[in-house]
């Protein structure tokens, strides 16, 4: 097996948030080990997805976000995964990507956004100012299953997960719990966000534990502004679906 393949199929075993981006092909990955969970096909048996059965996937996607807020909370995780280095990072990924276009694109190389996200010091906000040396956390997206556990860790009353594992965990339910088909859900990534375009009635956009739809993506609140910062703020770097992806830094585009 060559280098190029070795370091794929590693960086499919972990699924680290910098792997997703080097090798944006495995973004689908985490909505794929998803698809597969009992724990999301046995969400089909819930009570409140029962009394459902019937009626149309917008309606389920609704109750889905409910589910959802009740059981996971965002929490960006810089403890659980372990410790990493920029230069051992950098090194790793050269054949593939530049020092200067990880720091141009992933928050722990540096990458501060626009103006809006100095305004917000959102280094600060996620807590990546404590790592403003060598030393970076080992930033890890996380399965349904990961997300679960997190229940059972001191101070967590429910599961847990950053934006890339909540939008793909939306991706999984939405197909499972709604019947919405892979061909309406998209990825959209930035640089310091993941969310979801569902292509149902007028659209419907994930943010995080929540949902914006078109009528609220132009009603002011603090809700939908908050959903829509990524995507006005910062550029789309990844865009991925069930047929393949579109990266802001490769030629190549398979979908």
């Amino acid at each position: 097996m060559d280098a190029d393949k070795l370091e794929k199929y590693s960086s499919a075993f972990t699924l680290a948030d910098m792997e997703v981006f080097v090798f944006p092909e495995l973004m689908y990955s985490l909505v794929l080990a998803n698809l597969m969970s009992p724990i999301l096909w046995k969400w089909r048996d819930e009570d409140c997805f029962k009394r459902l059965e019937g009626k149309g996937p917008y309606k389920r996607l609704m109750r889905l976000r409910q589910y959802i807020m009740d059981e996971y909370e965002f929490n960006l995780d810089l403890q659980t995964w372990g410790l990493t280095s920029k230069q051992r990072e950098i090194e790793r990924f050269k054949p593939w990507i530049s020092a200067e276009q990880l720091a141009r694109s992933n928050g722990l190389f540096g990458y501060e956004g626009d103006k809006y996200y100095f305004d917000v010091d959102i280094r600060r906000h996620f807590g990546l100012d404590k790592f403003d040396g060598d030393i970076i956390p080992y930033w890890k997206t996380e399965t349904v299953e990961a997300m679960t556990a997190f229940r059972r860790k001191p101070g967590y009353r429910t599961g847990a997960g950053e934006c890339v594992s909540l939008s793909t965990l939306y991706a999984a339910a939405a197909f499972i719990v709604c019947d919405i088909p892979l061909e309406d859900i998209h990825m959209v990534l930035t640089p310091l966000h993941s969310q979801n375009f569902i292509d149902i009635e007028d659209g419907v956009i994930t943010n995080n534990r929540r949902l914006v739809t078109k009528s609220m993506w132009f009603n002011g609140t603090e809700i939908s502004n908050k959903a829509q910062r990524a995507l006005r703020n910062e550029q789309v770097t990844v865009v991925a679906n069930n047929t393949g992806y579109i990266h802001c830094l490769y030629d190549t585009a398979t979908i």
